[in-house]
């Protein structure tokens, strides 16, 4: 029987339009508003509904964030060796690890992309996109936070303060994470200046890490947030999670957490991968991978019912809006 995947096109287009619209209403607002990591503190649950944690063979390895219903933003890092998505899974709506509420939602992993240009090294495009084997249902506690858009540069201007998320350790070389998911407020900082705090001594008699010389460590695709007397700071197991920052009662992914030498030293500021710099790479795969994973193709029975369907759903559509238009003329 001829096959119609023409239909697959139009079905593919209309479920990423409509996932598109639903994430662009509910991205970067959640439900929960708290009126107030090493040095941070307990955040609210469902306060950062957009945080996820990664992981491996069961244990937490890093932090992510929701940016659709089967999309999250991590760090490459987070993968070390070959890319095995059935080791990993994405827990959604935690707060206290070892106590999952019954909101909580673990989500099988089905692809996982690490930049390409990504070395290995904990350096530039340390970014990576995970798909979620089944789009996830928005909730209280499950929300995606927003991409900041691709015509402002540079939306997060220096001083600016923003928010760092995770169940990483509370101070350095502490034996494990914490149990509680934490926040802490720290400025954006002049990637020039960041570089030269990192040729500079630092006063932690632990800090055996100096960069050499003439040797740039901070680089344009990246963003330094922080103190420059330290104290304050993401660590370990905070890796992947998200520098978020809120412009116009919006809350937007800024950056994903990356390296640093040690954790809260002075002139060791936290450095984030620039999700800005990486828009284009991270919307062109989110589109590409989503339109394989739902395509299908259809029969001339089922491309027929099919037409009737998309025929209610845009004449639904239509009558919807004739009738919001309407309802705006008798309020003007």
């Amino acid at each position: 029987m001829r096959q119609f995947c023409c239909f697959q096109i139009v079905l593919v287009l209309l479920l990423l339009r409509d996932a598109e619209n639903t994430t662009q209403k509910v991205c970067g607002r959640p439900k929960v508003h708290s009126l107030r990591i090493v040095g941070g503190h307990k955040a609210d649950e469902g306060e950062w509904p957009w945080q996820v944690s990664i992981r491996e063979n069961r244990l937490h390895v890093c932090g992510g964030s929701l940016v659709s219903s089967q999309w999250v933003v991590t760090a490459a890092h987070c993968f070390d060796g070959p890319l095995n998505p059935s080791v990993y899974r994405v827990h959604l709506g935690e707060y206290e690890l070892p106590k999952p509420a019954h909101t909580m939602v673990s989500s099988a992993i089905g692809q996982i992309i690490v930049h390409p240009y990504y070395a290995g090294d904990g350096l530039s495009a340390d970014i990576a996109l995970v798909r979620l084997v089944e789009p996830v249902n928005f909730s209280r506690t499950i929300l995606p936070i927003c991409l900041p858009s691709t015509s402002d540069p540079e939306p997060f201007p220096v001083g600016m303060s923003c928010w760092v998320t995770g169940w990483g350790n509370l101070y350095p070389e502490a034996p494990f994470s914490t149990r509680t998911l934490q926040e802490l407020e720290i400025p954006i900082l002049d990637v020039d200046e960041c570089d030269k705090m990192y040729h500079n001594d630092s006063d932690s008699s632990s800090d055996t890490e100096t960069v050499p010389e003439g040797y740039r460590l901070i680089y344009d695709d990246m963003i330094c947030a922080g103190y420059a007397e330290g104290k304050k700071d993401s660590c370990q197991g905070d890796s992947g999670g998200p520098l978020a920052c809120k412009l116009n009662g919006t809350w937007f992914l800024a950056g994903v957490v990356s390296f640093g030498l040690g954790c809260s030293q002075s002139n060791r500021p936290g450095v984030y991968t620039r999700v800005t710099s990486y828009m284009d790479w991270i919307q062109n795969n989110m589109g590409k991978h989503t339109a394989t994973s739902v395509g299908i193709c259809l029969s001339n029975t089922s491309a027929a019912v099919l037409v009737g369907l998309l025929f209610l759903w845009g004449l639904f559509h239509t009558q919807a809006l004739e009738v919001l238009m309407f309802h705006n003329q008798l309020e003007a």
